[in-house]
């Protein structure tokens, strides 16, 4: 595979992956995107072993699987497999208050953090549970400087569910990051997705949190409370 095969390949991954539905393809690039182009693509999205353990919607996937394929067929003979995982896709119906997302770094599909999140920009009353476009950016921020969180003791105040304190945890080496919010759903998603990238964490819970030792690096999701800022009589 050619690098432009492999640039288009891993951006059209990358959307997918988060569920983006706004895309569009240069004539140029579907010029490239033949029959073994389209077999690898699926293998290495719709058919790989995060996807499977950790699905994402199947309704964005039906979106973008169509939009692709559109763009495909008048250039194009369209990969069986293609049309299957589209037609997998529109076979289910159930309604779906989570799914997952899959954020890749540095435009490697190896490295990769998997978030638990919703659709909705708010649910019971928060907006902690879906990854916000400032999380990415000050992610971005992050992995620009690892130098300055390695071997650190790292306070998050309202960690949401919990990308940017992943992603920290995961590619910067601090000592520890300590993750707050004070709502409870909110909470328990976060030490989901704690439990989705880092599966071999020892886990101690307590009154004050739940504590994970990822390697060298301490990880305490924590409850913070909330602040009145009403103080007439």
């Amino acid at each position: 595979m050619s690098n432009l095969e492999n640039t288009i390949l891993v951006d059209l991954a990358r959307k997918l992956f988060r569920g983006c539905t706004n895309f569009h393809i240069e004539p140029d690039s579907v010029k490239l995107m033949t029959w073994s182009w389209q077999e690898l693509f699926v293998d290495l999205t719709l058919r790989s072993p995060v996807i499977k353990k950790y699905p994402i919607s199947t309704e964005l996937s039906r979106i973008f699987l169509k939009k692709l394929i559109n763009c495909i067929e008048p250039v194009q003979e369209v990969h069986d497999n293609l049309y299957a995982e589209l037609c997998r896709a529109m076979n289910n119906s159930a309604i779906e208050d989570y799914c997952y997302r899959h954020y890749v770094i540095s435009n490697d599909l190896n490295n990769i953090i998997t978030m638990k999140e919703t659709k909705n920009m708010v649910v019971n009353g928060t907006t902690g549970m879906r990854t916000w476009e400032a999380a990415l950016m000050l992610s971005d921020w992050i992995l620009c400087n690892k130098e300055l969180f390695s071997s650190k003791d790292v306070l998050e105040l309202g960690s949401g569910i919990g990308f940017t304190g992943i992603t920290l945890a995961k590619f910067c080496e601090p000592k520890s990051v300590t993750m707050t919010d004070c709502h409870e759903d909110v909470l328990q998603v976060l030490c989901e997705n704690v439990d989705i990238n880092f599966p071999s964490q020892c886990k101690n819970r307590s009154s004050d949190g739940t504590t994970y030792e990822l390697d060298n690096t301490s990880f305490v999701p924590r409850r913070h409370p909330r602040y009145d800022n009403n103080h007439g009589c």
